[in-house]
């Protein structure tokens, strides 16, 4: 997906937060939105790893430019930051420094056991799916030489 597309998800669970903690809601409320938030937070900065090296079949043939990838990134990236400045000032606010502090380390554990498991079948995906098209692209050449081979003979 897209970093401009997750970053309105995520800025899209980032008012839910914000409507649930200013409403004064229990922070069992708030984690599963806190969840959804920090998910779309980790599919954004690997989406912008894996558009530093993409897929064969879409360096060939996406149609974004160097430049537009670039800033999509970077807004992406910012809003980001600035979000979560905001959420942690929130959780602040209304749970204290002690909860935020426990938040954060339980997050880091979380994200460690996700890249290894999600991200790495993500990979796999990717280098099965540019093996797949180089291997349809050598057997269409072959086809291809095959046939204008057949063609030279039979003249």
């Amino acid at each position: 997906m897209e970093p401009l597309s997750l970053i309105a998800m995520a800025s899209t669970t980032f008012k839910g937060i914000q409507t649930l903690v200013e409403r004064g809601a229990e922070i069992e409320a708030v984690a599963q939105k806190l969840g959804a938030f920090y998910s779309f937070a980790s599919d954004i900065r690997q989406a912008e790893k894996e558009a530093e090296n993409p897929p064969l079949f879409k360096k060939l043939f996406e149609g974004e430019t160097v430049e537009q990838q670039a800033l999509n990134s970077v807004i992406a990236k910012k809003k980001l930051e600035e979000q979560e400045k905001q959420i942690r000032e929130l959780i602040i606010w209304a749970y204290g420094t002690e909860t935020y502090q426990e938040m954060i380390a339980l997050r880091r554990e979380i994200k460690a056991k996700r890249e290894q498991v999600i991200y790495k079948q993500r990979k796999r995906q990717r280098l099965l799916m540019d093996v797949a098209m180089v291997f349809f692209a050598l057997l269409v050449s072959g086809g291809i030489i095959g046939g204008v081979i057949q063609i030279v003979r039979s003249a």
